[in-house]
């Protein structure tokens, strides 16, 4: 998605103080990085950048910064909108401060809203609390007796025309349950390399982190770590290969192929290759995964990434589906197309992602994804298999474009999904050709997918 800063107006007297008080310069990484992320940076390359030029920082003093950056933007547009009503009630104007001022109103409104009270706030940041004389007095953090799409949207900071149409698709219980899911903060998930070795390396990992590690409750391959924070990617187990950081949703989807040691696989919309890995691992170093991503950075890193997994049956290649290499025409078993989407089910991992997703952006995604579902089957061989994904939780994005190809497309047809997930999965997900998971309610249960398998008849 394209990313859009936002239009501040300067209050023109203002002059800011240094931040003081309570874990000084903590606080202001945390202040660093939320500057980052308002002028259209990611909040993980935020982050990421913040650690890296903060080597001082030790790991408990990254978790407090950690912690409080993704706080205050998961809750930003409630904070936003308690702020301006307690500037409102006092004459004042939350859009007429500076930036600065305003961030670290926002930050101590986020303290508020866990529970601290006027001297904890005083101490953590007293230029930032007196600016507005009564301001946290008046500070109010609204919950309506009954729930609308609007305050609900609100309550957990996501876009309106989202929620409404969560609302429309699936009603206000669902939408809330969705809404509340993508608020929390994600759990650290992680995928096997070799499934039938889950219990040893989860308890290898356990030694390794000092942190409880359980079973993902749906995916055969998944671990989750229940330590925030903590340092996977530092351990052995990972170095080795053993381990790689992916969404339980994203484990589903790649389950959802079926792929075969004697088969040929794309991935048509590899990215970094975290579905390639577990794709190639399913078929235990034989057959011939090719994955393609229009991103030659992206590419680069799946390399990498395969290289450290020591896989010999992938290969990566710069592509666009849409314009496929003769040579791939017509060359697979199985495609994955895990298309481009708003996001939506993985918001809780990236909740500013929401913020640069615009009602007005739906069409051109759902005109690709389905260009792309085409395209796909072009790629494929006669009695193959196409297994179409988003991480959206939005019809829009799914069902729609699903029905949308196959009413266009007659050689397809929908194959049931028990064939590749097993009967007992199939049936807890309530797979039919198609299968939804997450997000929520279950705070250590996948994003939200969407995925679907139609098969290209054999010519007659």
């Amino acid at each position: 998605m394209k990313k859009r800063g936002r239009t501040w107006r300067r209050e023109a007297t203002a002059t800011v103080a240094p931040s003081t008080g309570w874990m000084g310069r903590t606080e202001d990484r945390v202040l660093d990085t939320l500057a980052a992320i308002e002028t259209g940076v990611a909040s993980d390359v935020a982050l990421d950048r913040t650690f890296q030029s903060s080597r001082d920082l030790g790991p408990r003093e990254r978790a407090v910064v950690s912690r409080e950056v993704f706080g205050v933007i998961r809750a930003r547009r409630r904070i936003d909108g308690a702020l301006t009503r307690a500037c409102s009630a006092l004459g004042r104007k939350l859009s007429d401060l500076e930036p600065a001022i305003s961030s670290r109103l926002r930050v101590l409104a986020w303290l508020a809203l866990e529970g601290a009270d006027e001297g904890a706030l005083s101490e953590r940041d007293a230029y930032a609390h007196k600016r507005i004389p009564g301001l946290f007095k008046r500070l109010r953090f609204e919950v309506p007796a009954e729930p609308t799409a609007r305050s609900i949207a609100e309550l957990y900071s996501l876009p309106d025309f989202f929620v409404s149409r969560v609302v429309s698709s699936h009603g206000l219980a669902r939408a809330e349950v969705i809404a509340k899911a993508l608020s929390l903060r994600a759990p650290l998930t992680l995928r096997v390399a070799t499934p039938s070795a889950r219990s040893m390396v989860a308890e290898s990992l356990e030694r390794e982190l000092g942190a409880a590690i359980v079973p993902t409750s749906l995916s055969p391959w998944g671990l989750i770590v229940l330590e925030e924070n903590a340092p996977v990617r530092a351990t052995r187990t990972f170095e080795e290969g053993l381990i790689e950081p992916m969404d339980e949703g994203s484990q589903l989807v790649a389950l959802a192929v079926g792929a075969r040691p004697e088969d040929a696989v794309l991935d048509a919309c590899a990215g970094a290759g975290g579905k390639t890995l577990a794709l190639a691992s399913m078929m235990s170093g034989g057959g011939r995964i090719v994955a393609i991503d229009p991103d030659p950075n992206k590419i680069e890193e799946l390399r990498r990434r395969a290289r450290r997994a020591k896989l010999s049956n992938v290969e990566a290649i710069v592509a666009d589906l849409r314009e496929l290499p003769e040579g791939l025409v017509g060359r697979f078993d199985r495609v994955l197309v895990d298309a481009p989407c708003t996001g939506s089910g993985t918001w809780r991992r990236a909740p500013d992602a929401s913020w640069r997703v615009h009602e007005s952006d739906l069409a051109k995604l759902v005109t690709l994804q389905a260009s792309l579902f085409h395209a796909a089957t072009r790629a494929v061989k006669d009695d193959g298999l196409v297994v179409f994904a988003t991480c959206s939780v939005l019809d829009e994005e799914n069902e729609v474009v699903t029905r949308e190809v196959l009413g266009r497309d007659a050689s397809l047809e929908p194959e049931s999904l028990e064939r590749t997930l097993g009967p007992s999965l199939g049936a807890e997900l309530k797979a039919t050709f198609e299968a939804r998971v997450g997000p929520g309610p279950d705070e250590r249960g996948p994003d939200g997918f969407y995925f679907a398998a139609v098969r290209k008849r054999a010519r007659r």
